[in-house]
């Protein structure tokens, strides 16, 4: 798919379209037609969150809702003068176009000036910039949210390079972020062949919105990030087949702790579920017959659908 704005029709990567309906929670494309792309959840808006959009040669790359000034709910400030910064998620597409089989990921240049191998975004507004890596020392990984190897048809290029931008990492412990995370991001590699999709939609993340899902802060002063306690996937495909107008969703939703299972089976939730989990409005740009669809089946159902073993 390349664009489905609200209103507008939806023009696929085979060239056929499919006549829009009614949708009552989309997104504002006045602001910005690309708030009209399939992957993107509804948006938090707001003076202190901003929309991030990453650009490379076939088109959009991938976009992250950036908070500048987050205020967790439940959270204890009369003990802490401090600010907090976080993504709330990053989205993308995985299609044809945008995809390959190679595997290679960009290497740390030692010549840049920036202060860390994951530089400030240059779309973000530099009064809002980092001025010391928040992870230095904490333990945690740079847990790429958008990963770099869902783009690393662009070895060291544009679109592989940008997945290594700060504003696209939240703290993930290495036991977690190196196994179930990673079996995670691979098995939507798998889903990603010309045989399941058309076009997948990815929307992902970690919890940060509400205390009680906050682990703990890392950083200081403007550079301070929270520690997500839960991380999500938000998976919608898009395929010929009938069912649903050729849609199926997928959500993931795992605590963030060490975890070196490969079976994903246990995490598989509804994206109703996930809704409810995280106070997210995903895939809210799909017409509203197929949203409540596609996102109210069982697990199980999901489960056989998406061919889970």
């Amino acid at each position: 798919m390349l664009l489905a704005s609200c209103g507008n029709d939806v023009e696929f990567n085979d060239g056929s379209e499919e006549k829009s309906s009614v949708n009552s929670n989309c997104n504002n494309t006045a602001l910005n037609p690309v708030y009209g792309r399939l992957e993107f959840p509804r948006l938090k808006g707001g003076t202190n969150n901003i929309v991030l959009i990453h650009n490379a040669s076939f088109g959009v790359n991938y976009c992250v809702e950036w908070d500048t000034n987050l205020r967790p709910e439940g959270w204890d400030w009369s003990n802490d003068g401090g600010s907090l910064r976080s993504q709330r998620w990053s989205c993308y597409q995985m299609h044809p176009g945008n995809s390959s089989s190679r595997t290679d990921r960009k290497p740390r240049d030692t010549s840049r000036e920036d202060f860390t191998e994951y530089p400030n975004d240059p779309n973000l507004p530099r009064d809002f910039h980092f001025t010391a890596d928040p992870y230095w020392n904490t333990g945690y990984d740079h847990g790429h949210i958008f990963p770099s190897a869902d783009r690393a048809y662009s070895y060291n290029a544009q679109a592989n390079t940008q997945t290594f931008y700060m504003t696209n990492m939240q703290p993930q412990s290495n036991n977690f972020n190196a196994f179930i995370w990673a079996e995670m991001e691979k098995q939507v590699r798998t889903w990603n062949n010309n045989n399941f999709r058309d076009t997948l939609y990815i929307a992902k993340g970690g919890t940060i919105d509400k205390a009680d899902h906050i682990i703990k802060t890392i950083g200081s002063g403007r550079n301070r990030i929270p520690v997500p306690k839960y991380f999500f996937m938000a998976v919608l495909c898009k395929n010929k087949d009938a069912l649903n107008g050729g849609y199926k969703a997928l959500g993931f939703w795992i605590q963030h702790q060490s975890n070196m299972s490969s079976d994903l089976k246990p995490y598989v939730v509804s994206i109703r579920e996930l809704e409810r989990f995280t106070g997210i409005d995903f895939f809210c740009n799909l017409p509203d017959n197929i949203e409540s669809a596609v996102e109210t089946l069982p697990k199980e159902s999901i489960i056989r659908a998406w061919n889970l073993k």
